[in-house]
């Protein structure tokens, strides 16, 4: 089964309701979530671009993922 994910941030018209094209790859017969974007037009939470700068202020993708003696991991 070859899965298909399209994700759209939409604003609603003034009758509450949202429309979704879909791509001609994306079969009729599909399953929707829906979810309350606010007003995150990134859909990157502040919270994950925070995490995102600890850990490279921590060094580690410096440290640890440059460090030669772990490509061993690259030959598996």
């Amino acid at each position: 089964m070859n899965t298909i994910a399209l994700r759209q941030i939409v604003t609603a018209d003034a009758s509450h309701t949202i429309h979704v094209k879909l791509p001609p790859e994306i079969s009729d017969r599909v399953e929707v979530i829906v979810m309350s974007a606010a007003n995150d037009q990134s859909g990157i939470s502040e919270d994950s671009l925070v995490q995102a700068r600890l850990m490279d202020e921590s060094g580690f993708a410096k440290d640890v993922l440059n460090n030669p003696e772990e490509d061993c991991w690259n030959e598996l």
